[in-house]
C-alpha cells in the first residue's frame, strides 16, 4: 500500500497546484466524526464541505470512550480546544452515522482478534484497571445506539471545563445515502 501511495503522490504532484489556505477553518466550525472509511469521498460532499472550511476532527465511532467521559481530559476534548483557542473554531458539530462498527462489538470476537495478533486482552484489562471483557469493549468506544452516543458525546463536549460554553450539535448521517437526521439542535429540550 505505501508503495501505491506513494506513486499516486508523484502523479498527484505533476496534475495538481493547490491554492494556499489558511490553517484556521473558514466557516470557524469543528466537526467530530468517525474514522469508517466509507465517509470518504462522501462525507464532504454530503455536508457541503470545501478544503479549509472546518476543522475535522476523526475518531473510532464519532465518540469518547465510556472510561473517558467524566473527566472530559482526553485527546479529542485537547484537540478541540486547540481549535477553539488556536484556530478561531465557535461551532461544533458531532456526526456519527449508521452501521458504525463500533454499535456492533462482539466481545469474544475483539478478544480473539487481540490474540490473533499478540495483545493480552487480559493484560490490557489489568493494565488499564478496566472491570473485565465488558469494561474492555467499554475502553474500545463500543456503543448500541447512534443517535443515543452522538447525544451523550454532544453533552461531554457541552459540559467539558476545557471548552468555553459553544453552540454544539449532533447529527447522524446515512453511510448508504448521506442523508443528514437531527439529534440534538442545540436548543434545550429539543433534541429529537
Amino acid at each position: 500500500m505505501l508503495n501505491e501511495i506513494l506513486a499516486h503522490n508523484q502523479q498527484f504532484l505533476q496534475n495538481t497546484t493547490l491554492p494556499h489556505v489558511g490553517h484556521a477553518p473558514r466557516k470557524q466550525t469543528a466537526i467530530v466524526t468517525c474514522m469508517d472509511c466509507r465517509l470518504v469521498n462522501m462525507f464532504e460532499p454530503a455536508l457541503g464541505l470545501e478544503r479549509g472550511d472546518v476543522l475535522e476532527l476523526r475518531t473510532a465511532g464519532a465518540t469518547i470512550s465510556t472510561p473517558e467521559r467524566a473527566g472530559a481530559a482526553n485527546d479529542l476534548i485537547r484537540s478541540l480546544a486547540g481549535g477553539v483557542y488556536l484556530l478561531g473554531v465557535r461551532e461544533i458539530i458531532v456526526v456519527g452515522h449508521t452501521e458504525c462498527g463500533l454499535s456492533k462489538v462482539n466481545p469474544t470476537a475483539l478478544t480473539a482478534t487481540m490474540q490473533a495478533l499478540g495483545v493480552d486482552p487480559q493484560q490490557l484489562i489489568e493494565q488499564e484497571h478496566l472491570s473485565g471483557i465488558e469494561g474492555l469493549v467499554e475502553w474500545i468506544g463500543a456503543f448500541s445506539d447512534v443517535h443515543l452516543n452522538v447525544q451523550e458525546v454532544v453533552h461531554v463536549i457541552r459540559t467539558s471545563p476545557f471548552l468555553p460554553t459553544l453552540p454544539v450539535y449532533g447529527l447522524v448521517i446515512d453511510i448508504n445515502t448521506g442523508k443528514l437526521t437531527v439529534v440534538d439542535d442545540g436548543k434545550p429540550g429539543r433534541a429529537e
